[in-house]
């Protein structure tokens, strides 16, 4: 028998929350959505497409809801019931999203994104800070990457300038908590995910020591 209608099961929601639109800031401007409650998926970082499941580098920057508990998971999935706590107020991807026909949102993927310079205004100093970092600390071409890293004659070199390019990322960052005091929640929202966070991805795993983190490879 063919699904019609939701079974509240909360798979959607486990995959991860969804990518917002310009429609959902007044989510944000009614306090509905907080900054903190948001992640920014930068130019190139993998994701999940959000019907083929496949990992693509994004297009284009984009927001979307953070996980809890380390995972993907949407925050607003209540574990118990496994429905939205914000129900009423849901993004628009979520209101258009059936699982048994994917037409509607499949219309809008990739479409009248919203991105973090939409909500900060740019009288605020993390304007130009988060914008100097993502000039200075960009993702990675994840596909040349890994051809560098299957490469042994690259490799070390490679490896040498992602951790440089990791620790300027992480400087950046140690650098508007302590002037701002952003929390981790504020963070992942105007910085986006650590760059050797991203890295975890193409089995590139980071050691910390006193002169900062090394990276190194494990091939996968």
């Amino acid at each position: 028998m063919q699904k019609t209608a939701c079974e509240c099961c909360g798979t959607c929601c486990r995959k991860g929350g969804p990518a917002l639109h310009t429609e959902d800031r007044q989510l944000v401007e009614a306090g509905i959505l907080k900054l903190g409650d948001l992640i920014t998926i930068r130019h190139g970082e993998y994701i999940l497409h959000p019907i083929s499941d496949a990992p693509l580098p994004a297009k284009e920057e984009l927001l979307k809801i953070q996980g809890k508990g380390g995972s993907w998971c949407c925050k607003f999935l209540d574990n118990d019931s496994l429905t939205c706590t914000i129900y009423n107020n849901r993004p628009l991807a979520c209101r258009l999203l059936k699982c048994w026909d994917p037409d509607d949102v499949l219309k809008i993927t990739g479409k009248e994104l919203l991105n973090r310079f939409d909500l900060i205004p740019p009288s605020n100093p993390l304007f130009s800070l988060t914008k100097k970092h993502d000039s200075e600390c960009p993702v990675p071409d994840i596909t040349s990457l890994v051809d560098q890293l299957f490469d042994k004659k690259q490799r070390e070199e490679t490896l040498a300038r992602m951790s440089g390019l990791a620790n300027r990322d992480l400087q950046a960052r140690l650098y508007a908590a302590q002037m701002y005091h952003l929390s981790l929640a504020d963070e992942l929202f105007y910085f986006g995910r650590p760059i050797f966070r991203i890295l975890e991805q193409v089995g590139i795993s980071a050691k910390e020591s006193v002169e900062g983190l090394s990276l190194h490879y494990n091939c996968i």
